[in-house]
């Protein structure tokens, strides 16, 4: 019986890992996550006229070109750098300049700013904004805006405000935060921003992960009853060991998989680190940041190595380890279950319905957690099996769950497990050999009842 076992668990995972399809979907993957990894590289690579410097060139009459230069740099250089833009003092006759735009139609910028007769408070100065094309809107605002900003200034002055004084009004007010909680966490603020990055590193894989299982089971059942295969191994193997040799080789499978799935990301990562001389310079080139904005990234970097939350995930990684097999485990014993019941792939559609809402119900949880943060029903939702193995790990990070917290959701799972496969075995066993075409809810529950 030992080696039946071995050899059915073995041909399963052979089938599943060892052919053609797997290894060319895989290659694939890997490709198409490399690529997303480095996709702006990418784009870059095959040039465009993203790539052409636009030079934004100002024609100043009134002396402002200093302040303009200025607010742009200080407020807008993200968006300059994003349309590789660069403010210049104009060095050449304005229609020189226009002619030069014209013949090599490019993508330069004439600002324009002409002196009024008798200038206001409400028209301190005018300006021609004049482009070969249309200028891409996020762009045309934004110089708009500095523009409007130097007027602003242009007209305090009007108003004999003293530039001391002008200095002391656009100085930004000191504020000094105090919290009177004394359970407040340092890192408060620092949890909602690494929420969306838990979703997408965590939450999505798993949730992939599991549909992936979920499929693969229903579909090995059911065409071992369609093909009339299941009478011959059941004739040879116990269900017992049919049923194991299923649950092993799919969660193999889910495991390698995703396993390869974090390898691709990693090399994907490796090679932008290599490309483009960091990640935090990918990032940058990816986002259109500036130099500081990187400093900003390192300054997160930091305080994330620095903080409770790296701590706790280092922690934390063996439990989630753990959670997730027992998740992947007890999706797969109860949809094996539900499964050996059904004759079609018409049935196995319909019993896939509480599977799905029991995964959809963890993602969204998942994602509502950093929201409302100390929601009672989100914990309590942690320890639910089915749905903790997507939940919990989500609610340690942010400091909703304790280690004790992930053990109470570990036990948890196994007893749902225990349960499923000694309740779920005498469903399989009957389930298998029936090949009834009644009511599916109908057989679930005569089932259950025998």
């Amino acid at each position: 019986m030992k080696n039946k076992f071995k050899f059915l668990t073995k041909e399963s995972i052979k089938k599943k890992i060892g052919t053609k399809s797997f290894k060319i979907v895989n290659i694939v993957l890997c490709i198409i996550i490399v690529g997303i990894v480095n996709l702006d590289s990418i784009v870059r690579f095959f040039g465009g006229d993203f790539n052409e410097p636009v030079n934004i060139y100002v024609v100043d009459e009134i002396g402002v070109y200093d302040t303009f230069k200025a607010v742009m740099n200080n407020s807008y250089l993200d968006i300059l750098q994003n349309y590789n833009a660069t403010v210049k003092k104009a060095d050449k006759d304005i229609e020189e300049i226009k002619n030069g735009i014209i013949d090599e139609e490019t993508d330069d910028i004439i600002i324009h700013i002409k002196k009024v007769e008798e200038p206001t408070l409400e028209r301190v100065f005018d300006v021609d904004f004049i482009s070969y094309e249309y200028v891409d809107a996020v762009l045309y605002t934004n110089i708009v805006n500095g523009l409007n900003a130097v007027k602003e200034n242009e007209a305090l002055s009007m108003a004999n405000i003293s530039q001391e004084l002008l200095s002391k009004i656009g100085k930004s007010v000191e504020i000094n935060r105090v919290m009177l909680s004394d359970d407040i966490k340092e890192d408060e603020e620092f949890m909602e921003l690494i929420g969306s990055l838990i979703t997408i590193a965590f939450i999505v894989p798993v949730f992939i992960l599991v549909n992936l299982l979920v499929q693969m089971i229903g579909a090995e059942i059911n065409e071992e009853k369609s093909t009339k295969s299941m009478e011959i191994i059941i004739s040879s193997v116990s269900p017992e060991v049919h049923f194991t040799s299923k649950l092993i080789s799919a969660n193999v499978f889910a495991v390698v998989q995703g396993a390869l799935l974090m390898l691709y990301s990693l090399i994907g990562a490796g090679i932008r680190a290599l490309t483009t001389g960091g990640i935090s310079s990918g990032i940058n080139q990816a986002i259109g940041t500036s130099e500081g904005s990187i400093d900003q990234i390192s300054m997160y970097y930091n305080m994330f190595l620095e903080s409770e939350i790296a701590h706790k995930i280092l922690v934390g990684i063996p439990f989630f380890i753990i959670i997730i097999l027992l998740s992947f485990l007890a999706y797969s014993l109860f949809i094996g279950i539900l499964a050996s019941i059904t004759t079609s792939m018409e049935d196995y559609q319909q019993i896939q319905t509480p599977v799905m809402i029991f995964l959809m119900l963890g993602y969204f949880l998942a994602i509502y957690s950093s929201v409302f943060q100390g929601a009672s029903f989100i914990k309590f939702m942690a320890f639910v099996p089915f749905i903790s193995g997507i939940l919990a790990p989500v609610m340690y990070t942010m400091g909703e769950l304790t280690i004790v917290g992930l053990i109470i959701a570990i036990g948890l799972l196994i007893v749902t497990c225990a349960l499923l496969y000694k309740y779920g075995m005498k469903v399989y066993k009957v389930g298998i050999l029936n090949y009834s075409s009644s009511n599916l809810w109908k057989k679930i529950f005569e089932a259950l009842k025998s």
